[in-house]
């Protein structure tokens, strides 16, 4: 298995369905680990997807990164060295409306 820091940030990218059972500490944690995520708050109440994206975003800027919409309700939290990354960009690209 290749060294994780050796990886395309889309490999390393988790993709997750917010929900009831999502913990945004544990998330904060991914993001602390440089980990992009792509967050759907799609079928999540719109008060608490609101608290969630600032807390995330607190977090990102923090770590030199961007908070990135690639849909209504589909983000992209990264670092701006994994937003440079050739595979991240391709996949938002693709799905940006």
């Amino acid at each position: 298995m290749k060294n994780k820091k050796n990886q395309k940030a889309y490999d390393r990218t988790e993709f997750i369905k917010v929900d009831d059972e999502t913990d945004v500490f544990e998330l904060a944690d991914k993001l602390m680990l440089r980990q992009p995520l792509i967050l759907n708050f799609e079928e999540f109440d719109t008060i608490e997807s609101n608290r969630f994206i600032v807390f995330l975003s607190g977090v990102i800027y923090a770590l030199d990164g961007n908070v990135e919409v690639i849909r209504d309700k589909i983000m992209a939290f990264a670092t701006k060295e994994d937003f440079k990354d050739k595979s991240l960009r391709k996949f938002i690209n693709k799905y940006k409306e």
